[in-house]
């Protein structure tokens, strides 16, 4: 499944989730193109909230218990989504995923938006966070609304802008016009006389 019309993680909406957890390969498709646009400060958690479907009446094609796992620091963000089967085993529903942006700010985000992962209930905080529901609850957990993520919460990013400079050549735009060039003079007029005769 092809989700690359997703410029921005804030872009992610309702029907991008219910497309994402119609299969393991379509999940593994959106959480690729996460790993692709994310950056600090401009909603990378909201991601939550499509795990978070998975743990609900939405998804049919996950057995056991849901486990969501992500680790990291500084910079950047490691999930990994599995099941455990019983007996100690556990079995991963796709590939990890890295994003460009740090642990914190899933910390925080699930603090302030604690709908956002439900119906998974946060297991461990720390230096990874830990999300699972039992499949009990998978089985009879109708699929949450869809929330928005607290502008609050995000990161501010300071970017430098590169100065802008005018081409040479090119005057201001408000500058004053140029001063007219002075029309050409008019010829000179000759006048021969005649000597008189002697």
């Amino acid at each position: 499944m092809d989700f690359s019309a997703l410029k921005h993680c804030m872009e992610l909406r309702d029907t991008h989730i219910t497309r994402a957890v119609s299969s393991s390969e379509a999940m593994e498709s959106l959480l690729t193109r996460f790993a692709e646009i994310a950056s600090p400060g401009k909603g990378a958690p909201i991601i939550l909230a499509a795990l978070a479907r998975l743990g609900t009446t939405a998804c049919h094609w996950i057995d056991g218990e849901l486990r969501v796992e992500l680790s990291g620091d500084d910079t950047k963000t490691k999930i990994s989504t599995s099941t455990t089967l019983g007996g100690g085993f556990r079995e991963k529903l796709f590939p990890d995923a890295v994003l460009r942006v740090p642990l914190e700010e899933f910390s925080r985000g699930i603090q302030r938006a604690p709908r956002l992962i439900n119906p998974l209930e946060l297991k461990e905080s720390g230096k990874r966070i830990v999300l699972s529901v039992t499949q009990e609850v998978r089985r009879t957990s109708l699929p949450p609304p869809m929330i928005q993520i607290d502008p609050e919460s995000l990161m501010q990013v300071q970017v430098q802008m590169p100065r802008l400079t005018m081409p040479l050549g090119l005057d201001e735009p408000d500058a004053a016009p140029a001063p007219a060039a002075p029309a050409p003079a008019a010829p000179a007029k000759v006048v021969l006389r005649r000597r008189p005769k002697p």
